[in-house]
């Protein structure tokens, strides 16, 4: 929870703002302009996600995303009639130098929500900040079930943080069921970034495994020699290795793996379900099994394909989403702030109301405006958002062939997880 006797930077801000600016404007222009609740001004939206660092490889697809969402809502002639402005960070997969990017695009840009970041160990702390400023964030990426309990306001508990991306209590026991079912492990050990994402998930799936566990071991992305990780790891023989990571770092390690010679099966995170991390080392994980989220088609996913230029990467679909739906919660609300967005970004996303998707913003406002309920279904999922603004998605367990594309061996419904998540 924030504390409700802790002034924020832009509590601060309109404060200093106010002030200065009474005899000139008026205190209702100034407040109007510096929350951006009121006018017709720009509606100032953010990102914060990894152009470079350990997830560059899903970075500028993100924000590609993101670019595209931001683009539909404006020809739509934007929410209340207001041009979104985006301003676009680089998290450079850096908890600290995303934290100095997000302070800057709340005190310069006076943004009332964006997008990011994508890992956990990078949103974590930016959730714990976010109530307090009064700004919204909704992640595409962070899955850690941390998440689940963060970014709460006080005193009324208006939650500031959700995610388009499931939580890893899902992708957990995805993994622990390839561990059981496919390679039919007796004993197993774990090895994940050393982060809130790394060290979540691998947990989730050693819960969810039937046989012995015999060590959990963190990495550090930034490591230039695995041996003595690996050694670690190794020790007792495992029969299968559970890898929560990320491509850099993932490359590094299963080639000095392959290099020497340690065997165990390998089941992999959706962190690593690129195929551009396959293709730079197709040998070596030929027949490993992922897990990944696999979400039912929608109408939207077609559209958002097809305007997305080719085959999306992983997670640029979830950037859409998070971007579009902040966009209809400021709509609905009538107001563009963090509170009207954290408030009411759930009731526009369930299966109650009247369904818009991708590319159909107008159309959702003009439900809106009638009164009328609407679900958006989204780019990535039917984005069903639950009470602590997260989803619920079908998952697969995916294998890698030898051309470095996946084949799913298995799919698992929403249903399955329901009650256990």
């Amino acid at each position: 929870m924030a504390d409700r006797h802790t002034q924020s930077r832009r509590g601060y801000l309109k404060a200093v703002g106010v002030a200065s600016a009474i005899g000139l404007t008026g205190l209702s222009g100034c407040v109007d302009r510096l929350t951006g609740s009121g006018g017709s001004g720009p509606i100032n939206f953010g990102s914060i996600l990894p152009i470079t660092g350990d997830l560059s490889d899903f970075g500028s697809g993100m924000q590609k995303g993101v670019n595209l969402a931001v683009e539909d809502m404006n020809d739509a002639g934007g929410p209340l009639g207001r041009t979104v402005e985006h301003s676009g960070k680089d998290s450079e997969t850096d908890a600290q130098k995303a934290k100095n990017k997000y302070e800057t695009l709340v005190s310069e840009n006076e943004i009332v929500g964006f997008v990011g970041a994508a890992s956990s160990g990078v949103s974590v702390p930016l959730a714990k900040t976010i109530a307090s400023d009064q700004v919204m964030q909704v992640s595409p990426a962070s899955t850690s079930p941390v998440l689940k309990n963060l970014g709460f306001g006080d005193p009324d508990d208006t939650k500031y943080f959700a995610r388009t991306a499931p939580n890893d209590s899902q992708q957990g026991i995805i993994m622990g069921m390839a561990m059981n079912e496919f390679v039919n492990a007796k004993s197993a050990a774990f090895l994940h970034v050393n982060n809130a994402y790394g060290e979540g998930l691998a947990k989730k799936a050693q819960e969810n495994f039937n046989g012995e566990t015999l060590q959990l071991v963190p990495y550090s992305s930034k490591t230039s020699d695995y041996t003595s990780t690996l050694d670690k790891l190794f020790k007792g023989n495992p029969d299968a290795v559970g890898f929560v990571g990320y491509p850099e770092s993932g490359r590094s390690i299963l080639q000095t793996w392959k290099g020497g010679g340690y065997g165990g099966n390998w089941v992999l995170s959706e962190g690593l379900n690129s195929t551009e991390f396959f293709g730079k080392i197709p040998d070596i994980v030929n027949g490993m099994y992922v897990s990944s989220p696999d979400p039912e088609s929608t109408k939207g996913a077609d559209k958002f394909k097809k305007a997305f230029g080719g085959e999306p990467k992983v997670f640029s679909p979830h950037s859409y989403d998070a971007a579009f739906l902040m966009g209809l919660a400021i709509h609905k609300a009538g107001e563009a702030s963090g509170t009207a967005i954290a408030q009411n970004i759930q009731s526009i996303s369930r299966p109650d109301g009247e369904t818009v998707t991708v590319g159909e913003f107008d159309k959702a406002k003009k439900a809106l405006d009638e009164d009328k309920a609407i679900n958006y279904a989204g780019a990535s999922s039917p984005v069903d958002l639950n009470k602590n603004l997260e989803p619920l998605n079908r998952f697969a367990i995916l294998q890698v062939e030898n051309n470095a594309t996946v084949k799913s061996v298995k799919t698992v419904p929403r249903s399955f997880f329901e009650g256990k998540v």
